[in-house]
């Protein structure tokens, strides 16, 4: 049994920070982010801070552009070319980004036009249908596993596990980007406003749902907590938050958490271009894997 050296691949609308890629060893590919007309790349030169002070202020809402199949070529020639035997991408929902596809294509390419790592190099290749720590989190779980001694079947069937039980939830504190990126009418935010709506969103196979629509921000952390409460694994009570450019509905979804079971956050991260863009700057997030596995997944690529 030769040994086996494996490559855990995202991209950065994980949410993983330059940080947690140097801790964990996951490598982030970072995606194209064009703003009024110039180019940057997401967590090289534009943070989420940086975009959250955008957002606030452009006239025209930032873009982001999908990964290439050359882009995903040149990656796993690269980890081949460095001994890797295993490389697994878990990369943005297919439904809201055409990288993933470019992903299963870039396999097909790799092989094609190097046919010596056939038999040396395997790509497990995983749609998260989801955004954000909805699969960075995972992600950082599976990089502990992997160095522990996981092998890579191991390793997928443990993310693949992992995304049957996520659980995943994001509150909107305002409806003018949603409004903007066409995610929502401009009759429904015009009433969401006047109501003083705020969107809980989740995902299902990839589609995004509106959980509830919470009335007052006051509301906002005590239902994301009431998700928490009623999904969670008691024998897991792991969980990462995310936060906008405010922190504070973060730290008091956390009080609450703490105050309930004494569980601290894995990890609190800043939500990320992909997802601000649509949600706006104000945000409050938490992700966590559940008590139910009947998640949609898909097959592994």
């Amino acid at each position: 049994m030769h040994m086996e050296k494996i490559l855990l691949l995202t991209d950065s609308a994980s949410d993983l920070t330059p940080e947690d890629e140097a801790r964990t060893g996951v490598r982030v590919l970072n995606i194209p982010v064009g703003v009024e007309g110039k180019e940057y790349t997401d967590r090289v030169d534009l943070t989420p801070d940086d975009m959250y002070k955008i957002l606030n202020t452009c006239k025209e809402l930032p873009t982001t552009a999908h990964l290439n199949m050359v882009d995903f070529v040149e990656e796993y020639q690269k980890a081949a070319e460095e001994g890797y035997t295993d490389i697994i991408y878990m990369g943005l929902n297919c439904h809201g980004s055409a990288t993933y596809q470019s992903a299963v294509m870039g396999k097909k390419l790799f092989y094609e036009h190097l046919p010596q790592y056939a038999g040396t190099v395997r790509i497990h290749l995983i749609d998260s249908l989801s955004y954000s720590y909805g699969y960075g989190y995972p992600l950082v779980l599976a990089a502990a596993r992997r160095d522990q001694g996981a092998t890579a079947d191991e390793l997928v069937e443990f993310i693949q596990d992992f995304l049957r039980h996520r659980e995943l939830y994001f509150a909107m504190y305002t409806l003018q980007f949603a409004k903007r990126s066409g995610r929502i009418s401009a009759a429904a935010s015009f009433v969401g406003e006047m109501l003083g709506l705020k969107p809980v969103m989740t995902f299902e196979g990839g589609d995004n749902i509106t959980a509830a629509k919470v009335r007052g921000e006051k509301n906002v952390v005590p239902r994301l907590f009431e998700y928490y409460k009623e999904n969670y694994d008691p024998a897991c009570p792991n969980y990462v938050l995310l936060e906008g450019e405010d922190p504070q509905p973060a730290k008091e979804l956390q009080a609450l958490i703490e105050g309930f079971n004494g569980q601290k956050p894995d990890l609190c991260g800043k939500m990320g271009v992909c997802v601000a863009i649509n949600a706006g700057p104000r945000i409050v997030g938490i992700s966590f894997r559940g008590k139910n596995d009947t998640h949609t997944v898909n097959e592994v690529q």
